[in-house]
């Protein structure tokens, strides 16, 4: 076992790179767009540090596994040129003892990313883009309609802040035929369902012979509708917006009750957990894959592969995973396949490495 001098003398350096690299990617890219997006757009100062802010958290999520992957190589980098590595290796320390403390805080910044974006710090991108568009983080959805259980609903102005749904109309369908009608002016949610002070249903009324002999209509009290339908739920299920982990596990249970095409809630949450994981895969490959000797190295093709791999590495992920979330290939194939591919290589040359330094 590693003494814990080296370990965390090792861990400090690789953390201190993670830290620095995190915040060198996110600001300067945040700064970019800003200048590209907003700087127009924008001329209240408060609301400026707010863009900005929200901007930060959306590209901090977004390019952490870079900065993962581009301090490693720094990190790593730096022990060649200055022969550490090679130091420790001669004392008897393997690869994999030196490899670890690369590896843990990488991975608790992976664990705080998932739960930063199990609750709201995934809508940062939405409330940026409403600054910008000068509502405020006020949105309202209309002309919404989508399936719930046997029935079919059509709501004409959704406001997921108040949380408030106003001329609702929800149609009942048995047989293949709308059974009745109910409309509603506004529903409020109360955390588990809607609920309508008063709303009008509307059946068919049947003649004797059994033909149609007009419609009946009776009003209804504390009418409750669209249990588990949270407001940003809803709002997702029609825009496919960006969502925390939480609402879509919540979504994908309630499209697979409906018996609805899930494809692009399931892409949505790979994008969060899976496809950061290849960050992991490339630090291997990169720690186990090239020269600990500084003489023996070719420092500039190391520097190449390293960080325009990575690059590529990340844009086919991305790429495949728009194409799940749009439902060309499933989003397990599209993201689930290729990280699992990088990570099982990478598995095998980390079990597949020497314990001695020849």
């Amino acid at each position: 076992m590693i003494p814990q001098s080296y370990f965390f003398y090792i861990a400090k350096i690789y953390s201190k790179n993670l830290i620095l690299m995190l915040l060198a990617i996110t600001l300067a890219i945040t700064m970019v767009d800003y200048l590209q997006h907003a700087i127009d757009e924008i001329v209240s100062t408060n609301q400026t540090i707010l863009y900005l802010f929200y901007t930060w958290e959306f590209r901090l999520s977004q390019f952490y596994p870079l900065a993962i992957v581009f301090s490693a190589v720094i990190t790593y980098m730096n022990f060649i040129g200055s022969n550490t590595l090679v130091s420790l290796l001669s004392f008897g320390y393997t690869r994999r003892q030196l490899f670890i403390p690369f590896v843990l805080p990488a991975l608790i910044l992976y664990m705080i990313l998932l739960l930063l974006q199990s609750g709201e710090f995934s809508y940062a991108k939405g409330r940026a883009q409403s600054i910008l568009n000068q509502t405020q983080n006020t949105r309202i959805v209309n002309d919404l309609f989508f399936k719930y259980n046997d029935s079919f609903v059509y709501v004409k102005e959704l406001d997921p802040i108040k949380k408030i749904i106003q001329n609702v109309t929800v149609f009942e369908i048995v047989d293949k035929k709308v059974h009745r009608a109910i409309t509603l002016e506004h529903a409020k949610f109360n955390g588990r369902y809607w609920i309508a002070g008063s709303a009008i249903e509307t059946s068919k009324r049947y003649a004797t012979d059994g033909t149609l002999d007009g419609f009946l209509s009776k009003e209804l009290s504390n009418y409750r509708l669209l249990e588990g339908y949270r407001p940003k739920v809803i709002e997702l299920i029609y825009e496919g917006d960006s969502l925390s982990l939480l609402d879509a596990l919540q979504t994908y249970q309630i499209l697979e009750k409906q018996s609805l095409d899930s494809s692009k809630i399931r892409s949505t949450f790979y994008l969060q957990v899976i496809l950061p994981l290849f960050s992991f895969a490339i630090m291997t490959f990169l720690f186990f894959k090239t020269s600990y000797y500084d003489r023996y190295m070719k420092k500039e093709l190391v520097w190449a592969l390293s960080l325009g791999g990575t690059l590529v590495v990340w844009g086919l992920l991305y790429a495949l995973h728009s194409l799940g979330s749009g439902g060309v290939v499933s989003p397990e194939i599209a993201t689930i396949l290729p990280v699992f591919v990088l990570l099982a290589y990478a598995t095998c040359l980390y079990l597949g490495e020497k314990e001695k330094l020849v």
